[in-house]
């Protein structure tokens, strides 16, 4: 699943144009927002999700959505690096990052961690990047959780849906 993801899902949409509204489905087609970004990737990936009702979330419900409450991580007023630390030292796979105005994937190939987003900032596009340098990083809050553990892959097998976090 992390590889299909990483190696298949993520590169078919480099290149699509961030806007604020931006909803398309198809990439390198129409633009797209973060929070769709997010939402439709996991929706590509097999996960059924409520693609739209997700992506118009807060950044930390989306997080709620899809992670434990004792798997989510919490940093106010920290250093990116902080947040990147933590990641490398959980180890390779596939995380999301809610922020004060922006949601990502923190993705941990065993080498490096790379923050895989619509952007806003610099290129207004989908990118990977290094989490470290991502001008979208920066946020006095992060709250950071693993994706693609037990529960989440439970759901996907079975074809169970992931109801949306509503506060």
């Amino acid at each position: 699943m992390l590889q299909a993801v990483t190696r298949e899902i993520f590169p078919a949409w480099y290149g699509t144009s961030w806007e604020f509204h931006g909803a398309t489905r198809i990439p390198r087609t129409g633009n797209i927002a973060c929070g769709y970004f997010v939402s439709t990737v996991l929706e590509d990936a097999g996960f059924r999700v409520e693609r739209v009702r997700m992506a118009q979330q807060r950044a930390e419900y989306i997080v709620k959505t899809l992670v434990p409450p004792r798997r989510v991580w919490r940093f106010r007023n920290r250093p990116v690096r902080e947040v990147v630390e933590r990641v490398t030292k959980e180890g390779e796979g596939l995380y999301l990052v809610g922020l004060d105005y922006h949601v990502g994937f923190l993705w941990n190939d065993g080498t490096r961690v790379q923050m895989c987003h619509s952007s806003y900032l610099g290129t207004v596009e989908v990118v990977c990047e290094d989490a470290l340098t991502s001008p979208a990083m920066v946020s006095g809050y992060h709250v950071v959780g693993r994706l693609l553990e037990d529960g989440m892959l439970e759901a996907w097998l079975e074809g169970r849906a992931l109801p949306t976090f509503t506060g």
